[in-house]
């Protein structure tokens, strides 16, 4: 013990060694033990019984309580006909208690209701190895950015089914515009060959008879599928006259033709183009029913092209809608995201505010203080302490702070 009574009755620390005064608390006589290594202090004079909660006391217990006001230690605290002394009664009342040794849940309960307003500080140099912290506000921290983050990607993505509807069906109708327009295309690249005939049947078989007639039998390139078709019966005869003429006119023109070779072949020729004049019409009539009938994917070429103005039309229909639907889903990400960010910053905030709290892992727990409902600081040496607080976090304070926290003017 610190304080003993002088022969005044004044509350004394002593000033030398085998100085006599008496227990504030038993009466009986202590001695004054002043050293050069411990911190001084008064001993009973013989082992009487004093208060049987204070426990031997030793140098850690000195320390502490020298590092309080003078009235603060050593109080003598009385209720209801009993008596104990506090290690430390600050100016608030509040008692804080220095534990050196194991005690039971029971001394601890028993302790607690009597002071009522406690603190114990705990000697844990011996197994502050056992009392294992770990940093989660960083890792949570981490957590709710992550976590954060990937909700605002989903949400930033959202769209509504009718938008999702909207997009399909212009997909879908881009692929059948692309599709009718290469139809269109290929029909086209069909009727252009009509062009220079005014797109007219008579015109297109008096022509295709004027180029087969002519010296050079070959057709247009773009005519060959055409005049290839099969309902082309007498292009072969026709062909065949033409032939028949060239090789007639062939020997007319060879030298040494007797007069009667001559006329021969004279009368051959006209009998040739009496039966090619004769064919003409039939041939015509054939081709004019050719022509018509690509003449007539006409009609399929405009009725493609309504088609592809009316999916056009619908598109550009689409296109207002989807704008105003893309304007109410960015309303509702913007809405959303809002309070996203606001439960964001709350949930952050709660641990921001407990950052510098760890989590506490007590390995070989002494039990008997899990039921302690006093605020608990670990003494683990070095001047730090840690509080456990009653979510079973713990912070790391040192012991200057902790003096300064219940004894203002040591500020």
């Amino acid at each position: 013990m610190q304080h003993a009574i002088d022969i005044d009755g004044k509350k004394i620390s002593p000033s030398s060694s085998g100085q006599i005064a008496v227990c504030g608390f038993c009466g009986e006589k202590v001695r004054g033990r002043c050293g050069e290594i411990n911190i001084w202090h008064w001993q009973h004079v013989s082992n009487a019984d004093c208060d049987v909660w204070k426990e031997g006391e030793t140098e850690w217990h000195r320390v502490w309580k020298s590092q309080f006001p003078f009235d603060w230690q050593e109080t003598i605290i009385e209720k209801n006909d009993e008596r104990h002394i506090a290690d430390i009664l600050t100016s608030d009342g509040i008692v804080i208690e220095f534990q050196n040794s194991a005690i039971s849940s029971s001394t601890i309960s028993i302790r607690e209701r009597f002071y009522e307003k406690m603190i114990w500080v705990i000697n844990a140099q011996s197994f502050k190895n056992n009392l294992i912290t770990e940093d989660v506000a960083g890792k949570q921290l981490a957590e709710i950015d992550n976590r954060y983050a990937e909700k605002k990607r989903l949400l930033s993505k959202h769209n509504s089914q009718a938008l999702l509807n909207l997009k399909q069906n212009q997909n879908a109708r881009a692929s059948e515009i692309q599709s009718r327009e290469y139809e269109l295309r290929q029909l086209m690249s069909v009727t252009d060959i009509f062009k220079s005939c005014n797109k007219n049947a008579e015109t297109f078989a008096e022509q295709i008879i004027n180029i087969w007639q002519s010296d050079n039998l070959a057709v247009d390139p773009s005519l060959i599928e055409i005049t290839n078709d099969d309902a082309l019966v007498s292009k072969k005869m026709f062909f065949r006259l033409l032939a028949d003429l060239k090789r007639n006119k062939h020997y007319l023109d060879l030298r040494g033709n007797t007069t009667c070779e001559i006329e021969k072949l004279d009368f051959e020729r006209k009998e040739i183009l009496a039966e090619l004049e004769s064919l003409k019409p039939v041939v015509k009539e054939e081709l004019k029913f050719v022509a018509s009938k690509y003449l007539y994917l006409e009609d399929e070429i405009a009725q493609l092209q309504r088609i592809i103005s009316f999916l056009e039309g619908k598109d550009a229909a689409d296109d207002k809608q989807m704008k105003d639907l893309k304007a109410e889903i960015d309303n509702y990400i913007n809405a959303n995201l809002k309070i996203l960010e606001a439960d964001f910053l709350e949930e952050r905030n709660e641990i921001i505010q407990d950052k510098n709290k760890l989590k506490l892992t007590w390995k070989h727990a002494r039990k008997s203080w899990l039921s302690a409902a006093a605020p608990i600081y670990f003494d683990i040496g070095d001047g730090k302490l840690l509080y456990n607080h009653p979510d079973n976090k713990v912070s790391i304070l040192t012991v200057g702070e902790f003096i300064s926290t219940h004894d203002p003017a040591d500020n």
